[in-house]
């Protein structure tokens, strides 16, 4: 077994996912395809903090950059990426989406109302009515609530911070089966649906069913086991998952390979055999620590890398593998009491060389168009202000702000 010392495997990491490079100094559609092939995925989340948080990642290895490619590059034909939960909400490249069809046919083992006792057919009929009326075009879900009627009493379920309707439960069981697919987001972030065929090409058109072949009915009740180990007779491509994550990974134990696309543990140990005996990752020995590295990986002796980091971006959105590589405990706390937190809301990690030095707890105020760091923690012994002072100047003028403030002090962003 090869061994590699800690240092070593976060120049892997680091150079795997693109920050190593220098950022260009205009940048292009194709400099935005090819990062975003580099991280085979980005995940989206609602919280614009900042911005939203798909936006960053892009801007942490390419500098400032049109906002407005990258939405046209999701959202126009031919589309770079599309949506599905593939870490959690993600955008992926189209073809990406074939790989998970146990993923899109099992998605009755959630009940989004499909089998209630007594609304049960009603549901199953409004999900008809939403297909026909996604036949004429893309349509947000209000859209859609505006000219579909049903009869079913709306319920509290008692989501925190989100009370769907059954219109929209109706759409978001339907794009979980893959029926439906997102065409853009709008000014509200909220997903446009429409019919694959109007998404992409290259995206699968699967029938709507509601069980597998052998037990179609839907009032089964299956226990834990039973729903990890699949009731379709289907299987997610877990070999091609592994494989786009080990090379986006560049170094990764078994439970890091599993994360990147939230994949159950055992079919990618099976895939990481497979690809061992292909040549196609090497096992390695980082201090201790079984692990393994993608063939083609590269292991730079020095990054210059310079970025603030999304609590969403594919080096840290797994906190087991930071802590491992790089020593750094990190929490987002955005769902943590004000009273309890440490760091702050909205914490990004400041990447500086090959070392993640400090936490940055940074808010927009796009009133005031200034750029807030209300707190900065440093890492024992790390205090570079300067290259962070120029990171947070450069995202300012990026997101349109006319100032920055760190932490009370009034900043020129020039």
């Amino acid at each position: 077994m090869q061994k590699m010392s800690l240092a070593a495997a976060r120049r892997t990491a680091i150079a795997a996912t693109g920050l190593h490079r220098p950022r260009p100094a205009t940048v292009t559609a194709r400099h935005l395809k090819t990062a975003f092939t580099t991280m085979g995925l980005v995940q989206i989340d609602s919280v614009a903090r900042v911005v939203r948080s798909h936006y960053l990642p892009f801007f942490s290895r390419l500098g400032p950059y049109p906002r407005e490619t990258l939405d046209r590059l999701f959202h126009s034909a031919p589309r770079m990426g599309v949506e599905y939960w593939a870490h959690a909400a993600a955008y992926v490249p189209p073809e990406t989406l074939h790989h998970f069809d146990r993923t899109r046919t099992e998605w009755w083992l959630s009940d989004f109302g499909q089998r209630h006792p007594e609304t049960g057919p009603e549901f199953r009929a409004l999900q008809r009515s939403i297909l026909e009326v996604l036949a004429s075009g893309p349509k947000s879900a209000r859209m859609v609530a505006e000219v579909v009627d049903h009869e079913i009493p709306e319920r509290n379920r008692g989501h925190w911070g989100w009370n769907p309707s059954q219109v929209k439960l109706a759409l978001e069981s339907l794009f979980a089966a893959g029926v439906v697919s997102s065409a853009a987001r709008n000014d509200h972030f909220e997903r446009i649906y429409a019919l694959p065929r109007d998404v992409s090409p290259a995206l699968p058109e699967p029938a709507l069913a509601y069980g597998s072949a052998e037990e179609p009915r839907l009032g089964i009740e299956l226990d834990p086991a039973a729903r990890r180990r699949g009731v379709s007779g289907t299987t997610n491509n877990v070999l091609e998952l592994t494989r786009i994550a080990a090379r986006a990974l560049g170094i990764a134990r078994s439970d890091c390979l599993a994360d990147y696309f939230r994949q159950p543990r055992s079919p990618t140990d099976e895939a990481i055999a497979t690809l061992l005996a292909t040549g196609e990752l090497i096992e390695v020995d980082v201090e201790g620590s079984r692990a393994f590295r993608w063939h083609a990986a590269r292991t730079p002796r020095q990054v210059r890398a310079r970025a603030l980091l999304a609590p969403f971006d594919p080096l840290v959105f797994y906190r087991p593998r930071i802590e491992w590589l790089f020593d750094f405990h990190y929490r987002i706390e955005i769902y943590t009491p004000a009273a309890q937190r440490v760091h702050g809301y909205y914490v990004l990690p400041f990447l500086l060389g090959d070392r993640l030095v400090a936490r940055v707890d940074l808010h927009r105020d796009s009133r005031a168009r200034t750029l807030r760091a209300h707190r900065i923690t440093w890492e024992p012994g790390e205090e570079h202000r300067d290259e962070l002072l120029a990171e947070l100047r450069l995202m300012g003028r990026w997101l349109g702000a006319e100032a920055l403030d760190v932490e009370g002090t009034h900043l020129p962003l020039s």
